[in-house]
């Protein structure tokens, strides 16, 4: 008898196919399963001070959510600063914040990670993240309110965010979130590969980069919508190619 097989690695699931998702992945991961999530709960204060001072002292820092502005109501309401963005570093805020830097740079595998402020009396609509090949986790910073004023569900499940507590779970997953109290929620938002990618940390990370700044181009070059798909496909796969260069590039020198 031969040996057995391994057991292969599903290729990730990317939402720029247009396919709805059909994966495994629970909705809420057991947090208890990640020994990353101790770093973020037991440091949270420390990230919390650093970067809601961060908000006092330079609000402009603060953007709204700008890749599909339909996502949220009112759409001024779901407000970002990103620091990290699939591998791509945002030196300027890192530089802001450098005890969170810092510690989230502990963590294997993280790829991505900013302040997601949700304004009073605004809702997220439903959608889905890029792919399924990250665990995304929200840790609660300033959290106003609980169920069923201010809450968080994705697929059929719903939660409450809590103050220096972690959820982590399925960015694939269609998700949406709400605030109906009269004060702002704000949370880190925070991307780490699931470990059975971690090989293709870089490719996974210019795939969706080069993809999301494909989609971002369509609005203002409205040539490009028209254009053959092999065009299209030159484009991606020469941004694809020069990501895969600059992102490791640039991590060595930040």
């Amino acid at each position: 008898m031969g040996a057995t097989s391994e057991k292969r690695t599903p290729k990730p699931w990317y939402s720029v196919w247009g396919n709805r998702y059909a994966g495994d992945q629970p909705p809420f991961y057991d947090k208890t399963q990640l020994p990353w999530v101790q770093t973020l709960e037991d440091n949270w204060e420390i990230m919390r001070d650093e970067l809601t001072a961060l908000l006092a002292s330079e609000p402009d820092r603060l953007k709204p959510y700008h890749i599909n502005t339909s996502m949220s109501f009112p759409p001024e309401h779901w407000k970002v600063l990103g620091l990290y963005y699939w591998n791509l570093i945002i030196a300027e805020n890192c530089k802001k914040c450098p005890r969170t830097v810092q510690l989230l740079r502990s963590i294997g595998g993280v790829t991505s990670f900013s302040i997601s402020v949700l304004e009073p009396g605004s809702n997220i609509n439903p959608h889905q993240g890029d792919t399924d090949a990250i665990i995304r986790c929200h840790l609660g910073l300033v959290i106003p309110g609980t169920l069923p004023d201010l809450g968080f569900q994705v697929g059929n499940e719903i939660r409450a965010w809590e103050e220096g507590k972690a959820l982590p779970f399925c960015d694939a997953i269609t998700h949406t979130a709400w605030n109906h109290t009269p004060k702002r929620r704000v949370i880190l938002n925070l991307d780490v590969m699931r470990p059975e990618y971690l090989k293709q940390q870089n490719g996974i990370c210019a795939h969706v980069l080069a993809s999301s700044w494909l989609q971002m181009l369509y609005p203002r070059f409205p040539f490009l919508g028209e254009a053959s798909g092999f065009i299209r496909k030159l484009i991606y796969h020469a941004c694809r190619y020069a990501l895969l260069v600059y992102l490791p590039i640039q991590r060595m020198f930040k």
